[in-house]
């Protein structure tokens, strides 16, 4: 007969081979023991339970099953031909993607030995045979439960994985944002610092006649002239009216730039360059 059969009775039709394309809803469980009249006794009574019974009739094809299709849990016989139950628990105990698939050991013997062996190669829980099958149902459910909390825990870590990671992203973004304020801060003071040096001497020369610039006005009111240190005796009226009007843009400018500073705002790095052109101009 095929290993794997999904008919627990084991006659109705030939025996079905595993479908690794179609995972059902329903627990997949494996039963394996090398006595057929064993795994269609164990199909027959679990089938009214709503499990996804398949069986395998030795641990070569145990293996080849699970590794295919991933069974939510393995009915598993301790002594088997060839390939013992221990022997097929070691191997899926070493690969890192059947692992935790839950195993109860089905076992005639029951000795504390074989128990102990058991256990210590990996099993998540024994049934002794003659099967007590309320047991034995009882304790599918167990560890169903425990897959079935295992795989949510995962999922949730994995979410939090993900939270965490986002954070940390937009912790980042901030902090960079933070620093490319700090030094549009530190440019916009150094104008400031630059603008307000040039007032002072605007001032000094006379070409302002006050620091004030009037709201919605034409700027300040302009006598003398503005160079260097002094003025310069070749200017004509003309080229002081210029530089008056440029010396009040830049400091309406630099009044609004104040204005956003000492409330905290985001420097405009419109302004700015406007302020550094009227500095230059005025240079």
């Amino acid at each position: 007969m095929n290993a794997y059969s999904n008919h627990p009775e084991g006659h109705g039709g030939p025996q079905a081979s595993p479908q690794p394309a179609i995972r059902s809803r329903r627990s997949l469980i494996l039963v394996v023991d090398d006595v057929e009249g064993n795994r269609q006794l164990v199909c027959r009574r679990l089938s009214p339970f709503g499990y996804d019974l398949h069986q395998a009739e030795g641990g070569e094809q145990a293996l080849e099953f699970i590794r295919d299709r991933k069974p939510d849990l393995v009915l598993l016989d301790y002594m088997m031909p060839v390939m013992n139950g221990i022997d097929v628990l070691k191997v899926m105990r070493q690969d890192w993607q059947l692992g935790a698939i839950p195993v109860i050991m089905l076992t005639a013997r029951a000795e504390s030995d074989a128990v102990v062996a058991a256990l210590a190669a990996g099993a998540d829980d024994y049934v002794t045979k003659p099967i007590d099958f309320e047991v034995l149902r009882a304790r599918i459910e167990t560890q169903l439960a425990k897959q079935r909390s295992s795989e949510q825990l995962k999922q949730a870590n994995a979410a939090l994985d993900e939270r965490a990671t986002m954070r940390v992203m937009a912790f980042d973004e901030l902090r960079d944002e933070l620093e490319r304020e700090i030094v549009q801060r530190r440019h916009a003071e150094r104008a400031l610092a630059e603008t307000q040096e040039m007032v002072a001497r605007c001032k000094a020369c006379g070409v302002l006649n006050h620091c004030d610039v009037p709201q919605g006005g034409n700027g300040p009111a302009i006598s003398g002239a503005c160079a260097q240190g002094g003025a310069a005796p070749s200017d004509n009226a003309g080229n002081r009216a210029e530089k008056a009007a440029k010396a009040a843009r830049a400091l309406e400018i630099l009044d609004a730039l104040m204005r956003a500073v000492a409330a905290g705002k985001p420097v405009n790095p419109a302004m700015l360059a406007a302020l550094r052109a009227q500095v230059a101009d005025l240079a």
